[in-house]
């Protein structure tokens, strides 16, 4: 009995670490997207430093887990904790490598040549809530959380697609200010693609809470 518990106990520092490393990619997203909306480069450099130190978080739970499987031969349930958070920190590291890439835009910038555009923010807004909803969901086991914030992943489609179109038009438009246009079609695009890989924790999620796959890309 008392291996057992400790053996539960590693599984809960496990899921520590993982909201630990979630914290710090929402973090990250949400200071690079203030960086770009105030043409912060200091700000963007930090962004981009410091997605080294969510890289190192991923590695570190990663050996956590591959110790766990070595030494602790889990089933079932717990087996299914330890196969989804390898798969759920490799999409949290992703998640932060897009918000280095939206700090690294800002040099696609020039200050007072080009709005922030509105809707970029409100793509941004949906993008954290989901991830603030996907950690918690990992942490409580919430499978019914998990679904409503992949429904949201259409909001972010929707949105997306509409700022594309906008986005698309303008360039054809206005030959002045291509550079900036694009950057923002870049912007948009890694935010459409960071709320896909938060979709992914969601199915993860749901496949460590009942054993059953649901793919919402089909």
């Amino acid at each position: 009995m008392p291996t057992r518990i400790h053996f539960h106990e590693k599984l809960e520092d496990l899921t520590t670490d993982v909201l630990l490393m979630g914290g710090l990619v929402e973090q990250a997203i949400g200071k690079a997207i203030y960086s770009l909306a105030k043409n912060d480069r200091s700000l963007a450099a930090e962004v981009i430093r410091d997605d080294e130190a969510i890289n190192d978080k991923e590695l570190f739970i990663e050996n956590r887990c591959i110790v766990l499987l070595a030494t602790e031969q889990p089933v079932a349930c717990d087996l299914r904790l330890i196969v989804s958070t390898l798969k759920t920190i490799r999409d949290l590291e992703r998640i932060g490598d897009y918000a280095a890439h939206l700090a690294k835009a800002i040099v696609n910038f020039e200050l007072g040549t080009l709005p922030f555009h509105d809707e970029i923010s409100k793509i941004t807004e949906v993008c954290v809530s989901m991830l603030k909803d996907t950690l918690t969901a990992y942490s409580r086991g919430d499978v019914k959380l998990a679904e409503k914030v992949r429904e949201r992943d259409e909001i972010v489609d929707t949105l997306y697609l509409q700022l594309f179109n906008e986005l698309l038009s303008n360039l054809r438009n206005d030959k002045d200010h291509v550079k900036q246009v694009s950057a923002l079609l870049l912007v948009a695009k890694y935010l459409e693609r960071l709320a896909d890989h938060i979709t992914n924790i969601c199915e993860e999620i749901v496949f460590m809470c009942t054993g059953k796959r649901k793919d919402w890309a089909k």
